[in-house]
């Protein structure tokens, strides 16, 4: 039964890192391999808060939301001036500093060591050591998040966010800022990727800067693109199954060694396929005058 809780927080956690994604990668077709780096600054922010200041829950979280968002209004700022696969390039390279500030900055992140010790959430007197009580409690986060994903990804936003992506010119001319929603959209990912981050601190109770690699990036885009980028609830059902998938291999007689390159393995062996399979309809043609 725990290990079945175990599974469904963790499903929780990558509903509300993946969707986010899903708005900008799969709505703008912005491809943001920087979002793992939101992801630990959330991340690390709770972690800071509650172990070094003592700070509650709500503060916490609403913190790393918002250093999340601050990284994501930075990288608004330089990367989305570039396109395509600059673009992917620049913020592939703000990803590698936060990282190497993660590991470099031992005054503040502990380095290599990590921050262990990060305490369960209390609020309004109930206790969420228990791990059935943080399952009802990231539960509720991922239906909030979700009911706001859902309004954003079929409204007029959505439509203004595919627009830039298919021909840019074209929505500026139909009085679309291009630059904004494209910031807008990024604000609310890293934001809700922040979230996430914080409650994966609150949950492991330890963190270190091996958790936020780029193997962590790559699964999250292998949930986008085996969803369909842009469908709300193939990230729902993507994240359901690519969570799950590996776990059978845990009742198999495997070396730890072995085990988990052949996760790796599995997880870029879906994306390739899946990527050959619907290479013509990932990224919309970028039309001309």
């Amino acid at each position: 039964m725990e290990y079945f809780i175990h599974l469904l927080i963790l499903i929780c956690m990558y509903l509300i890192l993946a969707q986010s994604f899903n708005l900008t990668f799969g709505m703008g077709r912005l491809f943001n391999l920087a979002h793992v780096a939101a992801f630990a600054i959330g991340s690390y922010a709770a972690a800071l808060l509650s172990t070094e200041l003592g700070l509650g829950f709500w503060k916490c979280i609403l913190f790393s939301m918002l250093c999340s968002g601050l990284f994501a209004f930075l990288i608004g700022a330089i990367s989305l001036r570039l396109a395509q696969d600059y673009f992917a390039i620049g913020t592939l390279a703000f990803s590698s500093v936060i990282n190497a500030l993660l590991v470099n900055w031992k005054s503040l992140t502990r380095g290599v060591l990590g921050i262990p010790g990060i305490p369960r959430p209390e609020i309004f007197g109930i206790d969420f050591t228990e791990n059935i009580n943080f399952l009802g409690l990231i539960f509720v986060f991922v239906v909030l998040t979700h009911i706001i994903f859902y309004i954003l990804f079929n409204n007029s936003f959505a439509r203004r966010l595919k627009g830039q992506a298919e021909f840019d010119y074209a929505c500026s001319s139909l009085g679309c800022n291009t630059k904004a929603i494209r910031n807008w959209s990024f604000l609310v990912a890293s934001a809700c990727a922040g979230l996430s981050g914080a409650f994966f601190a609150y949950y492991i109770s330890y963190i270190d800067p091996s958790s936020f690699a780029l193997n962590q990036m790559i699964f999250v885009l292998t949930i986008s693109v085996v969803g369909s980028p842009g469908s709300f609830w193939g990230g729902v059902a993507s994240t359901i199954f690519l969570v799950l998938l590996p776990e059978p291999l845990r009742w198999i007689d495997i070396p730890p060694s072995i085990l988990g390159p052949m996760r790796q393995f599995i997880y870029a062996s879906i994306l390739f396929a899946v990527v050959w399979w619907k290479r013509e309809k990932l990224f919309p043609v970028q039309r001309g005058i």
